[in-house]
């Protein structure tokens, strides 16, 4: 009885679960926002609705000043500059692979502004996936019901 108790709860808790879609326009370059912002507020807004019950889908689309956080060879691009993201790469690169491995997230970046900047496919990292541009993406998402949310 108490087995059939629980199979029911659990069958009626997936009935009413919802599958919160959340599309993130990131376009900071400013370090601390990036961190606090990105690397800790989606992932927080992510696990407040799973702990409700609910499967989180993340669509994050990069441009603006965001490039530099997602490039893994700084020294091929205008970036390799930036002494303070130098420092902080391979931290950032293992709260990127963290939260990517955790979650269903896609993370796509305007290959526009990647040609603008002289950002080669081969510079990013490979869980970044390039499109045609940021514009296109945010469409797309939104289109499909995701959920807006500036990180400018």
């Amino acid at each position: 009885m108490r087995l059939a108790f629980i199979l029911l709860f659990l069958t009626v808790t997936f009935l009413f679960a919802e599958t919160k879609k959340i599309m993130v326009d990131l376009k900071t370059g400013n370090m601390d926002a990036f961190t606090t912002q990105f690397l800790g507020g989606v992932p927080g807004t992510a696990d407040y609705f799973i702990a409700q019950g609910d499967s989180v889908e993340i669509a994050v689309v990069i441009h603006g000043d965001a490039y530099k956080f997602f490039v893994q060879n700084l020294e091929n691009t205008q970036y390799g500059v930036d002494q303070s993201l130098a420092e902080n790469q391979e931290k950032l690169h293992k709260r990127l692979l963290e939260i990517t491995g955790k979650y269903k997230m896609t993370l796509e970046i305007c290959q526009v502004g990647m040609n603008k900047r002289g950002i080669l496919t081969e510079d990013i990292y490979p869980f970044v996936k390039p499109i045609k541009s940021a514009m296109v993406g945010l469409v797309k998402w939104q289109s499909k019901g995701y959920t807006y949310i500036p990180l400018p």
